[in-house]
């Protein structure tokens, strides 16, 4: 999360002047109007489409708050509190001035934002749907199919009159225009209500906007409702697509109907794999089947995030894959071991109670000599000291495979397995699942019949 900013009369007096010196820098001046003035005042972006947290900014006694900052990219952003924030338009170097009330909600008071000013006439637009879809929404299917024509006809207006002098928004508009159109019509058909309509009485633009292949780029990925919009399509399809008389499972309706694999796999993530609750062969069957879809270093780097708040390090997991470097400059995997029982003794040359183990270590080498049992000590020390470890190599005379992690205590290996200090033995079995992560030193006899008991 980026710096909470608070400084208002900064913001106000002197960053505008900052921002002139600085194209790159986008301000936000706006002001709370309503009757109950928030201590804070929160700034989202979009990412993979969903909302996050970009910033927060306190409020001023007058209501008055603002943002400078330089935006990653042009594109869409909410402003406002967490329950009910606003969309704005934001690029680099661009100043919006803007005002938030009970009665009006977000308003730009500058005329010149072209821009901004069409975003809130789109937000006018679809609330005509969008204002049944929240829990205070009390409309059924009566109210709004009625509408539905009217407000698919000025969307149509909307999109067709589109014509500012910046064509990359007016992409992103219509795009987003026609995406919260369908997705509005879908998330009115699953929100409770005190009366449901049957899917054989829907209008027939259901039929016509769900029809085909869907989402062939991931330009829905700039849309806050992006992913809402991808599961939704996939529900509503699961809700009213038979094959053989027989309701078509989603999985399936996901690799048939959306074309583009980047929005499989981040529907397989959201919906299907952060909802386990423990990492078991269901979970790592699922991971299995559905890993050609997680392509994006953003999409693994959740899941591994994930699977760290869920895995209990020790049950016949499979253990992380790590690499490091020889002194001759090898890089080397912990898969290179498969079919062998593994220790990994992480350490460094600055470690005192990490070398005083080392004896009884090289020891238990020369006693497991020619058994399926590999000895890997893995080398936290710094960069810089690098030479100083290939050295402590050589005087020492160390054995078993000698590997040099890449960034010390920022390695995967310590990451993954939660380490801050030293030393810590670990052993794994010859599938490469988890022994143990804190295994008994090598000066107890304990270390050695646990590896035994795996060979």
């Amino acid at each position: 999360m980026k710096k909470i900013l608070s400084a208002v009369l900064l913001l106000v007096i002197i960053l505008p002047s900052f921002a002139k010196e600085n194209s790159k820098y986008s301000i936000i001046r706006g002001k709370v109007t309503s009757e109950k003035i928030p201590a804070d005042i929160a700034l989202y972006e979009v990412v993979n489409g969903e909302t996050v947290l970009h910033s927060k900014t306190k409020v001023a006694h007058d209501g008055t708050f603002g943002f400078c900052f330089i935006p990653d990219h042009s594109g869409l952003y909410k402003i406002g509190e967490w329950r009910l924030p606003a969309r704005i338009y934001v690029s680099p170097g661009k100043s919006i001035n803007l005002q938030i009330s009970d009665e009006n909600g977000l308003e730009i008071l500058d005329p010149a934002d072209v821009e901004n000013r069409k975003m809130t006439e789109w937000a006018t637009i679809i609330n005509q749907i969008r204002k049944a879809n929240t829990l205070m929404g009390n409309f059924t299917y009566k109210d709004i199919f009625p509408v539905i024509p009217g407000v698919e006809k000025q969307k149509d207006a909307f999109v067709s009159n589109l014509k500012t002098k910046n064509k990359v928004f007016d992409q992103f508009l219509k795009g987003l225009a026609s995406a919260e159109f369908e997705k509005e019509l879908y998330h009115f058909l699953f929100m409770p209500r005190t009366e449901h309509p049957d899917f054989k009485q829907l209008p027939e633009i259901y039929q016509r906007i769900s029809s085909g292949d869907h989402f062939a780029s991931t330009e829905v990925l700039k849309y806050d409702f992006g992913m809402t919009l991808v599961r939704m399509y996939i529900q509503y399809l699961t809700s009213t697509t038979t094959k053989e008389g027989k309701k078509v499972e989603s999985d399936e309706l996901v690799l048939t109907r959306v074309k583009n694999d980047t929005l499989k796999g981040w529907y397989f993530i959201n919906n299907q794999l952060l909802r386990a609750k423990t990492y078991d062969v269901v979970y790592r069957d699922k991971v299995e089947k559905y890993n050609k879809f997680i392509l994006t270093e953003e999409q693994k780097a959740k899941l591994h995030a994930f699977e760290l708040t869920i895995r209990k390090m020790g049950d016949g997991e499979p253990g992380f894959e790590f690499e490091g470097i020889t002194a001759d400059g090898k890089k080397v995997k912990f898969s290179d071991f498969r079919g062998k029982v593994v220790l990994v003794d992480v350490w460094a040359t600055w470690c005192g109670p990490c070398k005083k183990e080392i004896p009884a270590l090289k020891e238990l080498e020369k006693e497991m000599h020619g058994k399926e049992v590999v000895f890997i000590s893995y080398s936290v020390d710094k960069v810089k000291d690098l030479d100083k470890w290939k050295k402590f190599i050589v005087d020492e005379q160390l054995g078993g495979v000698q590997l040099f992690a890449p960034a010390d205590f920022s390695s995967p290996v310590c990451t993954n397995y939660k380490i801050n200090a030293i030393p810590r033995f670990m052993v794994f079995d010859k599938k490469g699942n988890i022994v143990t992560i804190d295994a008994p030193r090598p000066s107890t006899p304990d270390l050695k019949t646990l590896l035994e008991k795996y060979l």
